[in-house]
């Protein structure tokens, strides 16, 4: 909530924007894409192996983790660079408040700073200079852009500043942590969709009353049109939080190794490198600060992200005619188990136990 309050002081609510151009404009496409490498890896396991055709649970937390984690690593491959640009342009912003601050703060004689209130401020400042030095030591608001042009710097001018430093190259910094963590959270992402939207979909239907079935009544097996969208919903929202539980720890250390592009000497020799630093300074926990907000996050974006992905993909079915296929990212048409009576034998017309079945008029 600090983080919050002081980001809407300083930039209003379009602080809270700032760097989304690049992923606006394509999270659409690699959306697209990844779903798209998701369903075609599935068609080629199931192709090709007797075993993950996913009908059953084991079958197909396999089935979808594979086919996941495919699609994982060729969008890390897309989204590396543009994911890169706009860490840097989040750290351009805060590095240029935080000169603002000093600035003010060194232009006070000591009366001026007691009667604004700042002498602890200037008291502590060399150690908050240090502390925001190690936040962004490396990064494009040091060495590629001038101060004076920060504010203002556009996504383009961060990704042409580390051309300029490190060369196209420059741009797939950390790509081996973005795609170990893409390739390991999609897989569990996609993975944990499908089995608790399978397991959501059988519960539902086993605690559906169902007519009370006469005496010799013979069960039929049908099948329903698919899982409703309120299985979409919650399985989407809890697959989005899965994947950050585990993959969490991974971004984060991408995250700080990616800051220090263009650094001349980098604090860190590499990813465990890093991992060690934090867990030093701060514990296991550290490499968790801040999963809550991704959490939160997660939740609704990841559950409207399949009930939208679902419901589009039942309406383009149905224009083309396609409606009783497969539900959407094989989904699993869970059985329902129905009862009918026989109808009586017929007897003779002498016979006093017979009498004239009522006709459906008769019923109405």
């Amino acid at each position: 909530m600090d983080c919050v309050r002081k980001t809407y002081a300083e930039e209003r609510l379009g602080g809270f924007f700032r760097g989304m151009i690049p992923p606006l404009i394509t999270v659409s496409i690699i959306k697209s894409i990844s779903f798209s490498v998701y369903e075609g890896s599935k068609a080629t396991v199931r192709a090709n192996s007797e075993n993950l055709q996913g009908n059953t649970i084991p079958s197909l937390i396999g089935l979808t983790f594979i086919s996941g984690s495919v699609a994982g690593t060729v969008v890390a491959m897309m989204s590396s660079p543009l994911e890169l640009v706009k860490l840097q342009r989040q750290l351009e912003k805060l590095m240029a408040m935080h000169a603002k601050k000093e600035a003010e703060i060194a232009s006070l004689t000591g009366d001026a700073l007691l009667r604004e209130g700042l002498a602890t401020e200037k008291k502590h400042g060399s150690g908050s200079a240090k502390a925001m030095e190690r936040f962004t030591h490396g990064s494009v608001s040091q060495h590629g852009i001038p101060p004076k042009e920060e504010a203002g710097a556009s996504s383009w001018r961060t990704a042409k500043a580390i051309v300029q430093k490190k060369g196209w190259l420059g741009l797939y910094s950390g790509v081996n942590l973005h795609i170990a963590r893409d390739m390991l959270g999609t897989g569990i992402y996609f993975s944990s969709y499908e089995t608790i939207k399978r397991l959501m979909s059988e519960t539902i239907e086993h605690i559906r009353p169902h007519p009370a079935a006469g005496p010799g009544a013979t069960a039929t097996t049908t099948h329903l049109k698919g899982p409703g969208p309120m299985v979409h919903f919650f399985a989407g929202g809890l697959c989005g939080v899965f994947s950050w539980l585990v993959v969490f720890p991974i971004d984060l250390v991408k995250s700080v190794i990616q800051k220090e592009v263009l650094a001349t000497h980098p604090k860190y020799i590499g990813a465990l490198d890093c991992a060690r630093d934090i867990v030093r300074r701060e514990g296991v926990r550290g490499l968790y600060r801040g999963l809550s907000v991704t959490c939160y996050r997660a939740m609704p974006i990841h559950s409207l992200n399949f009930l939208v992905y679902e419901a589009v993909m039942d309406y383009v079915k149905r224009l083309s005619g396609h409606e009783h296929d497969a539900p959407a990212l094989g989904g699993h048409m869970a059985p329902v188990t129905t009862y009918s009576t026989p109808s009586p034998t017929p007897t003779s017309p002498s016979s006093p136990a017979s009498s004239p079945s009522p006709s459906p008029s008769s019923l109405s």
